[in-house]
């Protein structure tokens, strides 16, 4: 046996795929990384994902102290087997020998005594940022931080930014451990206010028209609490959202904390509503959580859902996929809507009576195991991040009016070719739940057929 039966356990998600299999999962657990920012806010995203994904020896290296031994109790929480040296005041680089990747999120002069080392740059600002990759160990990426304004406080789109380009950064250090896909060797900017992404360095950050707004009335409710619900409760607390309400009906198991950032070690047994509300919590003191330790289906559905301004999809089964979908149009609810499998992941923003929903893409339900689930096709733990980060910030983007959303765009992610792509969607006038002449009236269908976790 490659790895200890309790490891299995934890990277099932990552070892049933063959990109990865029980060989690449072993590499990443003796892979070290290297993380250099100005602060653990900065890289707070990566640095869970980084943890969740099994990578079993991190550097992290900070300008500032504050926060750093609840940052590593939960870190070890997350994932004990983590080798994890957290120093602070940015020294000279020490301690480097038999690194395989580093993260700079900090202009640091220092990165170039790091010889043939693969770096990723990131530099973040309000909705916006780059980040690419240098295979060959060069310092082409710090020319990225000229483009860095002066210091901003802490906004949704920052909150936004940094979770995203965490996660994007995670993605690209679990590949260059294994050797896998493409890297960002093109610098990626991306746009979160538009969700607009280009393979170029010449484009500016954007503004930010939502700073200093106040996010304290908005009640989000959020179904599932896994892969996709994980970053997005997590990034909406620290947007200062303080109403969320969890729908979840099962409880933290091992297999989950690959990509369940929300959840640990500790916590396993816990329903799940409860272990993300003691998370989210510590990281916002005054948050308000309202917990639903049921099973989402058409007999309560309209009841939980009508006391919400927007709903996100962290669903990890298609037929509650439908049913959601189906009760936001009726509800007339926003619904920020994302599915992950293995690499890859779509998103959408359905507005009722605007745009076109869920049924108006995928018209029809598969039959039962025509689609398989990420229990028996894996999936890449930091790609739900990527997507949850999306619905999070569409959910503030719809709350504030603001920006251009995801409604009549099919976002689509492939993590492996580091590629995003938003192509046009049109609403279909024959759609069974939100056309001309709606067959779905209510929500009395069948909806019985459930992925199955064991």
């Amino acid at each position: 046996m490659i790895l200890p039966k309790e490891q299995i356990k934890r990277y099932m998600r990552h070892i049933i795929m063959p990109e990865i299999s029980g060989a690449g999962q072993k590499k990443l657990l003796e892979s070290k990384g290297l993380v250099v920012a100005d602060s653990a806010e900065d890289v707070l995203p990566l640095l869970f994902y980084l943890t969740a994904s099994g990578i079993g020896h991190l550097q992290v290296i900070l300008k500032e102290k504050e926060g750093f031994s609840e940052l590593k109790a939960s870190l070890l929480d997350l994932n004990p087997d983590l080798k994890l040296e957290l120093e602070g005041d940015i020294p000279v680089l020490r301690n480097t020998e038999n690194v395989n990747f580093a993260v700079f999120a900090a202009d640091y002069e220092e990165s170039k005594n790091l010889k043939g080392v693969p770096k990723i740059f990131s530099l973040v600002g309000p909705w916006g940022g780059f980040l690419t990759t240098n295979m060959d160990g060069s310092n082409d990426g710090l020319s990225l931080f000229g483009k860095a304004k002066e210091p901003r406080e802490c906004s949704a789109g920052l909150v936004m930014s940094r979770f995203f380009a965490g996660t994007l950064a995670a993605i690209e250090a679990i590949k260059i451990c294994l050797n896998l896909g493409k890297t960002l060797e093109d610098p990626l900017h991306y746009n979160l206010l538009d969700m607009e992404f280009k393979r170029a360095n010449g484009e500016t950050l954007p503004e930010d028209p939502l700073k200093g707004m106040d996010f304290s009335d908005l009640k989000v409710l959020i179904v599932g609490s896994g892969g996709l619900g994980s970053p997005a409760a997590f990034a909406l607390a620290q947007a200062g959202v303080k109403n969320i309400g969890l729908v979840d009906s099962d409880i933290v198991e091992i297999s989950n904390l690959n990509r369940q950032i929300l959840h640990s070690t500790s916590r396993t047994g816990m329903p799940k509503v409860e272990s993300a509300e003691m998370f989210l919590k510590k990281i916002s003191p005054d948050i308000e959580i309202e917990k639903y330790y049921v099973q989402f289906n058409n007999k309560n559905a309209l009841d939980i859902i009508k006391d919400y301004d927007i709903v996100i999809d962290g669903v990890d089964n298609l037929p509650t996929r439908y049913l959601l979908n189906d009760a936001c149009v009726l509800a007339g609810k926003p619904l920020a809507e994302a599915a992950v499998l293995r690499f890859e992941g779509i998103a959408m923003t359905i507005l009722p009576g605007e745009g076109p929903c869920y049924r108006c893409a995928f018209p029809k339900m598969p039959q039962a195991g025509a689609v398989p689930s990420c229990t028996e096709a894996g999936v890449l733990g930091p790609a739900p991040g990527v997507m949850g980060t999306l619905e999070a910030a569409e959910t503030v983007k719809i709350f504030a009016g603001s920006g251009k959303l995801l409604s009549g765009r099919l976002l689509i992610f492939d993590a492996l070719e580091a590629k995003i792509i938003t192509p046009a969607l049109s609403k279909n006038e024959r759609c069974p739940i939100c056309g001309k002449n709606p067959a779905i009236k209510d929500l009395s269908g069948n909806y019985d057929f459930v992925c199955e976790n064991n």
